[in-house]
């Protein structure tokens, strides 16, 4: 039996932890998205977010980044209209309340950032039916996931 592949919606701090330190936590997760263990979901915010935050602060990265993309070709999620994303811009500040709220449209399995700070205050959690988590324990979930599937 093969296992099923799980969706994750990745964070822009998670892409540009990958990119920053390719053997680092982050760096595992997008091998398995490109080995097709998982399969990774951003939204548009995330793709023009990560490519501004090169800009600013990382430029030497950008064309790695842009084939980077071409290599995951990741789902893009839509971006939520101002009523689905109405509950998340309580307490949330916008940009992460239109990603949070684009993941949970998604439907995906989980949510991986190193945003701690915003996504992991109290009441966050009741907002989405999926973890939020960082990026070693998200490993630790796609371990859970195919633990089954290598007995």
């Amino acid at each position: 039996m093969v296992a099923p592949r799980h969706r994750v919606f990745f964070d822009t701090s998670v892409y540009i932890a990958a990119l920053l330190s390719p053997e680092g936590a982050s760096g595992e997760l997008l091998r398995l998205v490109e080995a097709g263990g998982l399969t990774m979901v951003v939204s548009e915010k995330v793709v023009v977010e990560s490519d501004r935050v090169l800009r600013e602060r990382f430029s030497h990265l950008i064309q790695e980044s842009r084939k980077l993309w071409e290599t995951l070709a990741p789902e893009i999620a839509p971006n939520p209209d101002s009523k689905a994303a109405a509950p998340f811009l309580k307490p949330l500040p916008p940009g992460d309340a239109a990603i949070l709220c684009s993941a949970h449209l998604a439907q995906v399995s989980a949510f991986v950032t190193w945003n701690t700070r915003d996504f992991m205050k109290p009441g966050i959690k009741t907002l989405v039916s999926f973890p939020i988590v960082i990026p070693g324990d998200c490993l630790k979930l796609f371990r859970k996931w195919v633990a089954p599937f290598l007995e």
